[in-house]
């Protein structure tokens, strides 16, 4: 199992090519060897592959837009094999209905088949959202029961898992075979009564312990530390993220820091 760092966690400083180039500089020196591409405000192919390069970093994965996997297909597909990853992701969906979730799958499944075609894997990543019952029945198990295994995969996120008051590890077990990548981020409460806060890994109330058994049970090939929201500067809590992982299991792409 390998770890990598989810750039959504600081998109804010992506404004420019030169600005993507030194977060790539400052995600190598918090300790990360590999990311997951998303919410990168100037992207550039061409210069987001020459920084990763210049930086020795490896892409584990991608999120997009819906627009995009839809109708550039074949883009993606080629900007993937740029960037040296597999792992083509929709980063948010939010269906009202049932009805929605049945017209999304119908909609990805021609970039589905060119997808799994080019040797490529789509996975869908999930909020709390997916766990809203609609006459009964989660959107997120409709789409486990009503895609194709091979085809459509799932990069769950275990603080939405979480949220959605479900168990992160049973989930993963629940979905075997089907999650490749997940992401891990912790869940602190806050001062206010029913409310929390994301978190720092091992600065939260989450049982990494369990998810990180359950991951290496379910063959998980990527863990990915990402925080929509930090307290301090989001690459000081990549770093604390790293450490207090790296410190406590073993990855096959990173060594432990002081």
């Amino acid at each position: 199992m390998k770890l990598a760092a989810q750039l959504y966690t600081v998109r804010m400083f992506t404004n420019t090519d030169d600005e993507v180039c030194k977060m790539f500089e400052r995600i190598r020196k918090a300790g990360y060897e590999a990311v997951q591409l998303s919410g990168i405000k100037a992207y550039n192919p061409q210069n987001i592959a020459r920084a990763l390069k210049e930086n020795g970093l490896s892409v584990c994965s991608t999120h997009n837009s819906l627009d995009r996997i839809v109708k550039e297909t074949d883009a993606l597909i080629e900007e993937h094999r740029l960037f040296g990853t597999s792992y083509i992701g929709l980063g948010y969906f939010r269906g009202n209905s049932l009805e929605e979730y049945q017209n999304l799958l119908r909609d990805l499944q021609p970039a589905l088949e060119k997808i799994a075609a080019a040797g490529m894997r789509f996975t869908y990543h999930n909020h709390a959202h997916e766990f809203i019952k609609f006459d009964g029945v989660r959107p997120i198990d409709y789409m486990k029961e009503h895609t194709d295994r091979e085809k459509f995969f799932f990069l769950p996120d275990m603080y939405w898992v979480q949220t959605a008051g479900a168990s992160p590890a049973r989930f993963l077990a629940d979905f075997s075979g089907r999650t490749p990548i997940v992401h891990f981020k912790d869940m602190k409460v806050a001062q206010e009564e029913g409310k929390t806060n994301m978190a720092e890994i091992y600065e939260g109330n989450m049982d990494y312990d369990t998810i990180y058994a359950e991951c290496l049970n379910q063959k998980v090939e990527w863990v990915v530390v990402e925080q929509d929201f930090c307290d301090r500067d989001p690459f000081e809590s990549l770093a604390i993220s790293y450490k207090n992982l790296t410190q406590k299991f073993r990855f096959e792409n990173a060594q432990p820091r002081g």
